[in-house]
């Protein structure tokens, strides 16, 4: 079996379980495909790595394990995530549950199915997007560091939904739903249920809330805010840019899903309880 091994070596700490890792996973027969330069993340390797492995094992927090998970969609390959960062709600071990390895190879794990985000950033007379990205837990369209907040119209399909006056509005898939969309007052949704979660930031309205869209919603997102005000899109905290005067962002479901390796037992609820609710 081959495993590509990646870890974001600017996690604390990451050194040792990664060394920990690899020397378990080739006593156990296994052929450890690792970055030719481990010391940045993501390697410059990372795609040659996911296509020619059978799965990859991912090292760092949420965001290293969200960030190879995407990319391995693309070849179809599964990722075990091991968590050495804070919360780990993506990951399928804590770095001192290495014990559980033989567990990978022997086959005795599940893959659990994640819906992603297909965004795009348009400008309005053209036909194909500026720029195209994938999220797994959400698109956010936001204000400026320093400037006001901002005015932004959905429609869906080509209907009217609702316009915002806040600092922004969050697009969340249903693993993104216990990310920032969280934290901004959005429901927790079972990552099981295949939908479009919108939520707001801050917004200039006491009846500003949620919306959950089915799977097969096309969001479109425009600024309705004066050409000098700073609008931005990012994409799940990671990447993004400047929307310029006259471009908007379609949100969809991807074509395809992230595949999460999980070797211990338990449902949603039960890592649910564990990583937040227990941080009461």
């Amino acid at each position: 079996m081959k495993i590509a091994l990646i870890a974001n070596h600017q996690t604390k700490a990451i050194g040792e379980a990664c060394a920990a890792v690899r020397r378990g996973l080739e006593s156990l027969g296994a052929q450890v495909l690792y970055p030719k330069n481990s010391r940045t993340f993501p390697p410059a390797d990372t795609d040659r790595l996911l296509e020619d492995c059978d799965l990859a094992v991912a090292l760092g927090g949420d965001g290293t394990i969200i960030h190879i998970a995407k990319r391995a969609a693309q070849y179809e390959k599964a990722v075990l995530g091991i968590n050495c960062g804070h919360l780990g709600f993506t990951a399928g071990l804590e770095s001192d549950e290495l014990s559980r390895l033989p567990l990978l190879i022997e086959g005795q794990y599940t893959i659990e199915r994640r819906m992603l985000l297909e965004v795009g950033l348009y400008r309005e007379e053209g036909k194909t997007p500026l720029r195209s990205y994938c999220a797994l837990n959400e698109a956010v369209i936001s204000r400026g560091s320093l400037s006001r907040m901002v005015e932004l119209e959905v429609t869906k399909e080509g209907a009217l939904v609702t316009e915002y006056r806040a600092d922004g509005v969050i697009i969340a898939a249903p693993t993104g739903s216990t990310a920032y969309s969280l934290s901004a007052g959005g429901p927790i949704v079972d990552p099981k249920v295949h939908c479009l979660l919108m939520t707001p930031v801050c917004p200039h309205s006491l009846y500003a809330r949620s919306f959950i869209f089915s799977d097969s919603t096309r969001l479109t997102i425009r600024p309705l805010s004066p050409a000098d005000r700073e609008v931005y899109l990012t994409i799940d905290g990671e990447e993004g840019a400047r929307l310029e005067p006259n471009c908007f962002v379609t949100v969809s479901r991807g074509k395809t899903d992230a595949r999460l390796i999980k070797i211990k037992q338990g449902d949603f609820y039960d890592i649910l309880n564990q990583k937040l609710m227990d941080r009461r």
